[in-house]
């Protein structure tokens, strides 16, 4: 058993928050709000609502961790908290973000004060981010180094 509460409250918020960041931004200047295959909320960042291969388009997904246990049923379950955000791109022909650094970069910042592990992912040439976001390569886990929880 899963709950998306969680998840769907955060990207709300973030949602509003990207709206006002990429307000007037020459590249990407749509949010879309979305969910996964699994249900999972996922915002969808693009220039005019262009998420075609090799249009600038940056994908974040919410999904909570697995619990490593089952319920009684013998269902798997999934944690309430804590929760990782991925954070997609596509690669130009030259190994770089098909959008604007700066649009990376806020989409990075504002998926950093969420409060969860942010995994930074990336697609190859040519791959439609949300469609490979599954498959696409993980380049770097962030975690809170001072989470309140762990011990320091």
């Amino acid at each position: 058993m899963k709950s998306t509460a969680l998840a769907d409250a955060k990207f709300r918020s973030l949602a509003d928050d990207l709206k006002i960041r990429l307000k007037g931004s020459a590249t990407i200047d749509t949010v879309r709000a979305a969910r996964d295959a699994q249900g999972w909320p996922v915002l969808v960042l693009s220039d005019g609502g262009a998420e075609a291969a090799g249009d600038a388009v940056i994908v974040l997904r919410m999904k909570a961790q697995d619990a490593v246990s089952k319920d009684i049923f013998g269902n798997d379950l999934v944690a309430f908290a804590p929760h990782t955000v991925d954070v997609a791109y596509e690669q130009d022909a030259n190994g770089k973000p098909t959008p604007a650094a700066k649009d990376v970069a806020i989409a990075l910042h504002e998926a950093t004060r969420i409060g969860a592990k942010v995994a930074v992912k990336e697609t190859a040439n040519t791959d439609a981010v949300l469609a490979n976001l599954e498959t696409a390569t993980t380049i770097v886990e962030l975690d809170w180094l001072q989470f309140p929880t762990k011990l320091a």
